[in-house]
């Protein structure tokens, strides 16, 4: 009986971290204990120059980033759960994330290369694999450092799983303290809250990785303090679509659960649409750097 009443306390106490879905939350912490691995790889791999180490090493490196700790290793913790493997969060949140950076990469950094001025050099890579037409000439893209190496696609899963772990735990936090509120606060706190996130993981990723020493022998921008104010304001659009479509994904205890073909679809319509956004960026804003450099 007072276990019953705690329980029914329990749920009435607004202001919680994880899903009520007890699968998703599990994959929500085990994804979060993935954060201290993901920076001690990348500064590892910056200090040893592992980014432009010929083309085996290059897409070995990034995949090793992502696969045995993301895919590998909860295949294994989550054997007994008594969810199927294909039905769990973690494989979904996985496939989701890989269909959703396989076109992010594929079309979206031709954006970032003609309108907010990034650039890649890796002259020991000579495997690249992007769209022929978004973005720069391919007659110059690869002298004008405007070609994306098979590798990156890997690299940027593990950094998107990052973002969208730890965003999508702090959103919940703020959107469920706020439910005795009326439904015009807590829209507007949710707006504000994913935009917060948004803009916040597009600057950190610039100012705390691509703005660093080691990063910038292979990854630059052409104006960073530009890209740090405008273009992270940008960036953040990728994180404004994606933030609370990943929220959706599987969250109520007792509600739908996401299959694997919707994963898939979902993820693609969400780049859709980002592009959608990234195109009105470059249509109100326009390019952040000259187009000759």
């Amino acid at each position: 009986m007072n276990s019953a009443v705690g329980q029914n306390v329990s749920a009435r106490v607004p202001g919680w971290w994880f899903s009520r879905n007890p699968d998703k939350a599990w994959g929500e912490k085990f994804f979060l204990s993935f954060i201290p691995f993901f920076f001690v790889y990348n500064g590892v791999m910056q200090k040893m120059g592992w980014l432009d180490a010929g083309n085996f090493w290059h897409i070995a490196q990034n995949v090793l980033m992502w696969v045995p700790y993301c895919v590998l290793l909860p295949a294994f913790l989550r054997r007994d759960s008594g969810v199927r493997w294909q039905d769990s969060y973690w494989f979904k949140f996985n496939l989701y994330m890989f269909v959703y950076v396989f076109f992010a990469t594929y079309f979206g950094t031709e954006y970032f290369f003609s309108v907010l001025g990034i650039r890649y050099k890796f002259p020991q890579v000579s495997l690249y694999f992007d769209s022929a037409l978004l973005g720069p000439d391919e007659h110059t893209a690869m002298a004008s450092y405007q070609k994306i190496p098979l590798g990156m696609y890997f690299n940027a899963v593990a950094f998107f799983i990052v973002y969208h772990s730890a965003s999508v735990v702090c959103m919940r936090r703020v959107r469920t303290l706020t439910l005795g509120a009326s439904p015009f606060v807590r829209g507007l706190l949710w707006a504000i809250t994913v935009a917060a996130a948004a803009y916040f993981f597009a600057w950190a990723e610039t100012f705390l990785y691509v703005n660093n020493a080691q990063a910038m022998k292979n990854v630059w921008y052409i104006d960073m303090p530009r890209m740090l104010s405008i273009g992270s304001a940008c960036y953040a659009l990728y994180f404004i679509v994606s933030f609370p479509n990943v929220y959706r994904l599987d969250e109520d205890a007792k509600g739908e659960r996401w299959s694997r073909s919707r994963c898939v679809i979902e993820a693609g319509f969400t780049m859709m649409l980002i592009l959608f956004l990234l195109d009105l960026f470059t249509w109100v804003v326009g390019p952040i750097v000259p187009a000759a450099s």
